[in-house]
């Protein structure tokens, strides 16, 4: 079959011919129909400390939409090495293979599935948001971001404030749903300003951070201390991608109210129910994702840009 193999780590995956996969007990053949590049899928291929035990050479890709052999339409994840997504057939575990709705199509829903779910559980499950509370979400100008302004939106927050550092995308977050946006780039002190600004007399409920590093460095020391804490702000951790490491002030937690983590992972149950209701909102329109569709032929030249806002999806 044609694959994106990746041959070094660090590197850039080739379109080559790569053994078909043979499903074992427990899991199932999936034609691949749609793969979204995703951040993840960069990540695992970046470096072996990250490849899950993957060894090279072996198939890019972390989650896909497909038909298995009944001609079911699927979204599956979880593949076993060496294969990965972004090839013309793929394994997954039967039990991780969930249908999806008819309405939605395929490109929409391999774009949606990992921004989506990610938001959705993060506020639903995780921070157990409630009608009319605030929400940051840092990096709002990413796909992941601008669809969590969005789930927010539609989960009833009563503010998003949106930072980014991409000028363009952040002049266009308000039609997703941003009541405000904080550019990340000026200084510390211009953005602790801006943090604090934003918050507004009430303050953040809820961060969604998809981004670590001098953001939430910035952000953390720019939250105003008192000896009586009153109210709780619901830190998501859920991204790096500004960097993996931050100096944590003890005072940042013990004087902001400040909880903190990625949040227990929610049921594949309530996971399975949630993909319907994800998807079902993106067929209708009301949550959305900009996408740019790849020939799995082209998967060299799409791992190689970059596009704030858009995410490519691989058609095998």
């Amino acid at each position: 079959m044609h694959a994106a193999v990746l041959h070094d780590f660090g590197g850039t995956p080739r379109f080559a011919e790569f053994p078909e996969p043979e499903p074992g007990e427990g899991e199932a053949l999936v034609r691949v129909t749609a793969a979204a590049l995703t951040p993840l899928a960069r990540w695992v291929a970046s470096d072996r400390d990250f490849s899950r035990g993957r060894e090279v050479p072996f198939v890019c890709g972390t989650e896909g939409i497909g038909r298995l052999e009944d001609g079911t339409r699927v979204s599956f994840g979880v593949t076993r090495p060496p294969f990965g997504t972004m090839a013309e057939f793929a394994i997954a575990p039967t039990r991780l293979c969930t249908p999806i709705p008819d309405e939605v199509d395929d490109v929409t829903a391999a774009a949606m599935m990992n921004p989506g779910l990610s938001a959705w559980s993060a506020l639903s499950w995780g921070a157990k948001l409630r009608p009319g509370e605030t929400v940051l979400v840092l990096g709002g100008t990413g796909v992941a971001g601008k669809t969590a302004i969005q789930i927010a939106k539609l989960l009833g927050a009563g503010r998003v404030v949106a930072a980014g550092r991409n000028e363009r995308v952040l002049t266009t977050l308000g039609e997703y749903g941003a009541d405000l946006t904080v550019s990340l780039d000026q200084t510390e002190e211009s953005l602790a300003d801006a943090f604090r600004e934003a918050a507004g007399q009430s303050g953040y409920d809820v961060v969604l951070d998809y981004l670590w590093g001098r953001p939430a460095q910035v952000l953390l020391d720019a939250l105003p201390r008192r000896f009586m804490v009153t109210s709780e702000i619901r830190y998501l951790q859920l991204g790096s991608s500004a960097g993996t490491e931050i100096t944590l002030r003890a005072n940042a937690l013990r004087r902001t109210g400040v909880t903190m983590g990625a949040g227990a992972p929610p049921p594949i149950d309530f996971l399975r129910d949630l993909q319907s209701t994800v998807l079902g909102h993106a067929a209708s329109g009301v949550v959305r994702v900009d996408t740019e569709t790849v020939p799995l032929a082209d998967v060299a030249a799409a791992w190689r840009r970059d596009v704030p806002g858009r995410r490519f999806v691989v058609i095998p």
